[in-house]
């Protein structure tokens, strides 16, 4: 009887410890960031994190994103685009990253001059509502536009300006096609449209607007669809 009463202590103790493990979760130090090329004329670029080249975000093509790829979090984390064929930099900057959270990075405008942009934002990954898909615009164009942005006939969002990454917005789900439209009414010949565009129930999207109203080919206004889930 003397060796049974001796177990429960050593029972009550292991049963405490997982419990309290259990309990308390190990906090998150790193987060979760998308890279996208979004420079028109770039071919293939690199990234890196606080100088270190992140492979998962290397030879990444122009329109083509990393997908979310984990970051250790951080007051100030340096994120630097080169060109893949030359190691040259392209553009650089800092952004503030809160482990747990979900963050897309972008270069945008022209390879050529001092046109080439980068911009950081933080992602509301939330599901949509039942029936719905979530959206959200970047203006990665060179051009000084201030758009107006439309999803079929309604207008989503206006006065998106240059550089500049909306919030997700709400949108009912199509699986038939739908045109997408992105315009600065004051400059009507310089707009991009998709037609037939699906958007899946629970999916989250990114619609950017890429290169300038003077380019030809990948360098022309583009507007492209990239998946953020």
């Amino acid at each position: 009887m003397k060796k049974n009463f001796l177990l429960f202590p050593i029972l009550a103790f292991i049963i405490c410890f997982t419990s309290c493990s259990k309990n308390n979760p190990t906090t998150p130090t790193t987060a979760s960031v998308m890279f996208v090329n979004g420079c028109a004329g770039t071919g293939n670029v690199d990234v890196s994190v606080n100088g270190t080249k992140l492979v998962a975000a290397s030879n990444l093509a122009f329109l083509k994103t990393s997908g979310y790829q984990t970051v250790t979090a951080g007051t100030s984390v340096d994120f630097a685009f080169a060109l893949t064929a030359t190691g040259t930099p392209l553009i650089s900057g800092s952004e503030n990253i809160t482990a747990g959270l979900s963050y897309s990075v972008f270069t945008g405008g022209l390879v050529t001059g001092t046109s080439t942009s980068f911009i950081g934002t933080t992602d509301d990954l939330t599901a949509p509502a039942a029936g719905m898909a979530k959206v959200r615009f970047a203006n990665l164009s060179s051009d000084n536009l201030n758009l107006n942005c439309y999803i079929g006939t309604p207008k989503i969002d206006s006065n998106v300006s240059m550089g500049t990454i909306t919030p997700f917005f709400s949108i009912s789900a199509t699986t038939t096609g739908v045109n997408v439209l992105l315009q600065d009414p004051t400059k009507p010949t310089e707009l991009s449209e998709l037609s037939s565009q699906n958007f899946v129930a629970g999916k989250i999207y990114t619609i950017m607007l890429t290169g300038t109203s003077t380019g030809t080919l990948a360098s022309g206004l583009t507007l492209t669809v990239i998946n953020n889930n």
